[in-house]
């Protein structure tokens, strides 16, 4: 064989090993939008549902974090204060309750029903998106209503 077939075979076989073993982009996007959502369930679930505010945010929150919610302040430990007031002084008994998520690239939307004693009929309905990066969240925004009991009990 010549040196030119020989090395046209070899670039090709290194091609087709190549194009084996590469992963599809959509693929690795799946994948973070996984791993993303199981990272915002975690802190929705360590913050709302066990109250551990501040672990909460040390073990799922990057550096950097911005909240864009008219409810909070923006400053991290700031945030942290009012939520750990508000979980376990106002609301102690207080359940998350997650509806649906939605993930798309560095975002996840995540639907949930916030009942703040146990029994209560109605709750608050909130969306929550988040950023992340590197796995972490970086941004917040929330959108919430108040649930009242439908006239009747329906």
């Amino acid at each position: 064989m010549s040196t030119h077939r020989l090395s046209a075979a070899f670039m090709a076989g290194v091609a087709a090993a190549a194009s084996g073993c590469a992963t599809p982009r959509f693929l690795i996007d799946a994948e973070t939008a996984r791993t993303n959502t199981h990272t915002v369930l975690a802190f929705e679930e360590t913050v709302f549902n066990k109250h551990q505010v501040r672990e909460g945010f040390e073990r799922y929150v990057g550096p950097g974090f911005r909240q864009h919610s008219a409810m909070l302040p923006d400053e991290r430990d700031a945030t942290i204060s009012v939520l750990s007031h508000l979980l376990n002084s106002e609301y102690p008994a207080s359940r998350l309750t997650v509806e649906r998520t939605v993930a798309q690239g560095d975002l996840v939307a995540v639907q949930v029903l916030w009942k703040q004693a146990p029994g209560e009929v109605g709750g608050v309905a909130r969306v929550d998106i988040f950023r992340l990066q590197d796995s972490r969240i970086v941004e917040h925004w929330d959108v919430e209503q108040e649930i009242a009991p439908k006239p009747g009990g329906n």
